[in-house]
């Protein structure tokens, strides 16, 4: 009776070991590609290139994240950017320094997937320096504050770069 007791609490033990393995798994990988927004993870990405001191920096390819790119090398935050790969398409962005200081000091994201901010052209903000640059994303692109306010388009206020 006492043997047969063991050889149940055995089996019983021995089958819970691959559940939570498989969960161990599980677990692993959700940390690995956990991207929400990809605008927001590449405009983090050019922030923490330029932190780090480097030259250059890699991203995830889409549309947005290109017209981003276009925006900061019109107002030369970046040198110039290029497109990666066939089937996986990464851009490199080659970040610019003036007398050894980054161009960007500080991105201020203001836009998250869980709260987005829109605002008419006649409200768009300008920033706290003149060199602060507004990224808005309108019907019609992406767009810095100023030219939005041209053209008088409001759109989804993104981040803030000084």
């Amino acid at each position: 009776m006492v043997l047969s007791g063991y050889l149940v609490y055995v089996v019983f033990v021995s089958g819970k070991w691959p559940t939570q393995e498989f969960s161990r798994e599980l677990k692993d990988q959700a940390g690995k590609h956990m991207i929400t927004s990809l605008p927001i993870d590449f405009l983090i990405r050019i922030k923490n290139g330029y932190m780090a001191g480097r030259k250059s920096i890699t991203a995830p390819y889409s549309k947005y994240c290109l017209a981003i790119a276009d925006l900061l090398q019109k107002n030369h935050l970046i040198i110039d950017y290029s497109v990666n790969g066939d089937v996986k398409k990464e851009i490199t962005l080659n970040l610019a320094y003036q007398t050894n200081q980054p161009a960007i000091s500080d991105i201020k994201i203001h836009s998250r997937p869980g709260r987005r901010i829109y605002e008419k052209a006649t409200f768009l903000p300008w920033g706290k320096s003149k060199q602060s640059l507004f990224i808005i994303s309108t019907s019609s692109g992406i767009f810095s504050q100023k030219e939005a306010k041209s053209k008088g388009l409001g759109g989804e206020i993104l981040a803030e770069i000084n």
